[in-house]
């Protein structure tokens, strides 16, 4: 890949530091390479279609032990609402409330790529046929990219930018067992594989404080994604929601939320590790607070964003200050 043929010297790194000080950041931020990209702010507009999971029973039962999918999707107001009728309304939001006038159509809700290509060919087409729409971002799982959807998505990559994001959580086997997450960190590295193949950017979601693991164990997997031909990440704090095994676990004492000053360390932890021209999506995440049990500090987007701030200030750091070959090995 690409960035494994990169070595990053410390000069170059510092050099990156002085940047991110005269812009005034302290990492490469999703909504800011979409503006260079496209030369204006873009919309990302969510979509559901609607789809299940391949590791969910139809009682739902099963399943990664923290997931709720109506935490991060609005089945209610969304579901009974054709893709077409989805885009429409989020393009009036951003268009008149918001002033944007590029738009990002976001498959969002579950796992989507898990239903037949027809299906999947006919509500990507729907959701792109608007005016203005720059890309198309597919939310999936590792284990859900069979070779036709593949073909389907390097077909669709022709005609408009596509972003494919890839649930991982962890890199490592013995934490993806545990939370019942239903495939290996083969299955990514197969999907990164095949995705490279085509043009398209991807994008790895990861968890911090996911139980069982400790500091060690997340810098493992930043090294391991910082040696990945990926473009991008998401970083998100485990939440833990009411009916969940999670929840369970946390009541017995078994797995414990994250601090915000823990959470923050961890992501700075991270991101040091990454290579500078990696795009970070996503830092946090948020869930309704009627399912939401801990940590309570998730529920302020702005606090966890200037708590990560404050300690980049803090360190006198930025992202790839520590991406070298040496650091990684």
């Amino acid at each position: 890949g690409r960035r494994r043929e990169l070595n990053i010297k410390p000069l170059d790194a510092f050099k990156r530091l002085f940047w991110f000080r005269a812009m005034k950041t302290y990492y490469n931020k999703f909504s800011d390479f979409l503006k260079e990209k496209y030369g204006e702010k873009v919309w990302k507009i969510s979509l559901d279609a609607g789809f299940s999971c391949p590791n969910c029973t139809a009682d739902g039962k099963e399943g990664c032990i923290y997931c709720r999918n109506d935490s991060f999707s609005r089945r209610a107001s969304l579901q009974n609402k054709t893709i077409a009728e989805q885009m429409a309304k989020g393009i009036r939001f951003a268009k008149h409330r918001m002033k944007i006038n590029k738009y990002l159509a976001y498959f969002q809700a579950s796992t989507n790529t898990f239903a037949p290509v027809s299906t999947l060919q006919k509500y990507y087409r729907e959701a792109i046929s608007f005016e203005n729409v720059v890309g198309i971002s597919i939310s999936t799982r590792p284990d859900c990219l069979p070779p036709k959807v593949i073909d389907l998505i390097a077909h669709l990559s022709e005609k408009i930018d596509v972003w494919v994001e890839l649930g991982l959580q962890s890199s490592h086997d013995r934490t993806l067992n545990f939370i019942n997450r239903g495939h290996s960190y083969k299955d990514f590295l197969a999907a990164v594989e095949a995705l490279k193949k085509i043009k398209v950017r991807i994008c790895a979601h990861l968890m911090l404080g996911l139980p069982g693991e400790n500091r060690s164990d997340v810098l493992a997997t930043a090294k391991k994604m910082a040696l990945l031909a990926i473009d991008e990440v998401k970083l998100h704090p485990v939440l833990i929601l009411k009916e969940t095994e999670l929840e369970r676990l946390y009541q017995d004492n078994v797995a414990k939320a994250l601090s915000l000053q823990e959470y923050a360390s961890l992501v700075v932890d991270f991101i040091e590790l990454l290579p500078p021209d990696m795009v970070i999506q996503r830092l946090t995440a948020e869930a309704p607070q009627s399912m939401l049990v801990a940590p309570l500090w998730s529920k302020n987007k702005m606090a966890v964003l200037n708590a990560i701030t404050n300690e980049f200030k803090k360190r006198d750091t930025c992202q790839g200050i520590k991406y070298s070959r040496q650091e990684l090995f």
